[in-house]
């Protein structure tokens, strides 16, 4: 009785095991809405759109260098002489200044700063795509990596089922010196060898669960509420052809690479301000004065003064000369970055492909192998019915099925992030495309 309550407490188990896994939900948590909420919310995009908008801010900050320098002074009070060749006292006096200053040469200094400015928030923006990007694609993983460790402790649950069925055994435990039959061990073997995945594969999945909450900030997660995304056909368009259309289209494209170019170009800008250290400046003001009984004088007059002043900075041509050589150094060591950054560049998109094309023919593969594996299985079943083979081909049968199924849910998730990968190295991934918006389905392998 207590054997027949335990197989079917294992059933109950299985078939429970399998509806959380299996049936679709009708409040689906997609994979583009959780993306969408995150890239709202995250602290990384959060600061990262503040950067854009301070950097935004800088290049008018630097523009305003140009705009002409306005102010208006007031003073007011009582002015008193006493004991000197001629006193005076008045009541009260007061001063108007209105002052006008203009920059209007400085060697190309200033100018060397708005351009690092407006590069500086290209920059930024850049940096904003990659972190939008990467988060995007730690969010599919972190998505698509339950719902894989979901479908393998399915598996590993279906399987170690199977094979206490199979093999008849219950308890696991032997003691030495038992005299069991070889075929009994060996079973039981078999049986500790399936209970073991499970173990293995329930930790796999508690620790997906809590890669989930912990990036999308949940509490909890119902792993029947995820369903596979499928990818656009125009997404799957972007996709390069062949290796060297992903090079060619990595180097225009990249954001890595661009944003080395710019530390190029920031460097130039740098050794150009440097140079300006050495060269003269020129400014330009003009003043305007109404002065009421002030200066110790009775009755009001009023002042004008307009003046250009240059100056040629002597002591600069060795005092700035140290700066002037490290900002020169610096653009070397740019221009030496840019050249590794190009061969990186080159690598991640050779990278990029080589993991694509190999995820698209693993994943034919791997649905192939389990088609197969579920035919072996059914026949062995079968031939064990019939007393034509022995237990241990069924569970041979069933270690392969169970094997296949882990492969075709690894390399279907592969696929994905693959294409995510590739296109965020030639810098054309956006967020709409991480699953077609229109209809459900199973993963699209269609070029």
């Amino acid at each position: 009785m207590n054997l027949l309550l335990k197989k079917t407490a294992l059933s109950l188990t299985a078939v429970m095991t399998f509806l959380i896994f299996s049936i679709p939900s009708s409040n689906a948590e997609r994979l583009s809405s959780m993306v969408e909420q995150i890239l709202s919310s995250h602290e990384d995009i959060v600061n990262s759109k503040k950067e854009v908008e301070e950097a935004s801010r800088d290049v008018t900050d630097a523009l305003l260098v140009y705009a002409p320098d306005l102010s208006v002074k007031y003073e007011a009070g009582q002015n008193d002489k006493y004991n000197a060749s001629s006193n005076s006292q008045i009541d009260g006096f007061d001063t108007f200044d209105w002052t006008w200053k203009q920059k209007i040469m400085d060697s190309g200094a200033s100018m060397a700063d708005v351009r690092n400015k407006r590069i500086a928030l290209e920059k930024k923006e850049l940096e904003f795509i990659s972190a939008r990007n990467d988060l995007l694609i730690e969010a599919a993983d972190a998505y698509l990596g339950l719902i894989k460790a979901s479908e393998k402790l399915e598996a590993s649950v279906a399987a170690e089922e199977n094979t206490r069925q199979t093999t008849g055994q219950e308890e696991i435990r032997v003691q030495v010196g038992s005299g069991l039959a070889s075929d009994v061990l060996k079973a039981k073997r078999q049986l500790a060898s399936a209970q073991k995945t499970v173990i293995t594969d329930e930790k796999s999945f508690k620790s997906a669960i809590y890669t989930y909450e912990k990036l999308f900030n949940v509490d909890d997660v119902n792993v029947n509420s995820l369903t596979k995304p499928r990818l656009a056909a125009s997404t799957i368009s972007m996709v390069p052809k062949s290796m060297e259309a992903t090079v060619v289209m990595a180097l225009s494209g990249n954001r890595d690479l661009q944003i080395a170019k710019i530390d190029v170009e920031t460097a130039k800008n740098d050794l150009a301000s440097a140079l300006a250290n050495f060269g003269p400046t020129v400014d330009a003001e003009a003043k305007y004065s109404d002065k009421n009984d002030a200066s110790h004088t009775g009755g009001s007059h009023y002042e004008e003064q307009i003046k250009v002043t240059v100056e040629f900075p002597i002591s600069g041509f060795y005092m700035e000369m140290p700066g002037y050589l490290n900002d020169r150094s610096a653009l070397d060591r740019a221009i030496n970055d840019l050249a590794l950054k190009e061969r990186d560049t080159v690598k991640a998109a050779k990278d990029a492909w080589v993991e694509y094309a190999n995820a698209r023919t693993m994943l034919s593969y791997s649905e192939n192998e389990a088609t197969i594996a579920k035919e072996l299985l059914s026949i062995a079943q079968k031939e064990r019915a019939a007393d034509q083979t022995d237990a241990a081909a069924v569970l041979a049968a069933e270690e392969a099925l169970e094997g296949a199924l882990k492969d075709l849910s690894d390399d279907s998730m592969a696929l994905l992030t693959t294409v995510y990968e590739i296109l965020d190295v030639i810098n054309l991934l956006e967020p709409d495309m991480v699953e077609e918006s229109v209809r459900e389905g199973t993963f699209n392998t269609s070029s």
